[in-house]
């Protein structure tokens, strides 16, 4: 099946489904190309920044400080922690949620334009 667009942005990262959502909006048929997935192969929205970059790392930091902070920072404080301990796993569930979260927030704004815009995943590179 072939379908024609008036725009095709290449990635859904923060500036392509920004412009995808714009070009939308202002009436033309867009298709928005998206090659990552989830750990289910749901197409994922948010590109390399969110899915993999800059907001997963960022909440690992957050956790990380977190952790730093309790360890070594509070007693200032009057604040007694006694023994504080990581735990990884749940470090990266709370950073797989807020990734979760956030492609979701992406991927809804996508269906508030269903009908002029297309979010289609790349095929797999050979």
């Amino acid at each position: 099946m072939t379908q024609k667009f008036d725009v095709v942005v290449i990635g859904a990262g923060p500036g392509g489904y920004v412009a995808a959502i714009k070009a939308a909006q202002l009436g033309l048929t867009t298709a928005c190309i998206e090659k990552y997935t989830d750990a289910e192969g749901k197409q994922a929205l948010g590109g390399t920044c969110l899915n993999v970059g800059c907001i997963p790392s960022k909440a690992l930091l957050d956790s990380s400080w977190k952790y730093k902070e309790a360890k070594e920072s509070f007693s200032v404080h009057g604040i007694s922690t006694g023994d504080v301990k990581m735990d990884v796993p749940a470090m990266v569930g709370r950073k797989a949620n807020i990734v979760k979260n956030l492609t979701g927030g992406v991927a809804t704004l996508f269906k508030a334009r269903t009908g002029s815009m297309t979010a289609a995943r790349s095929p797999p590179s050979p």
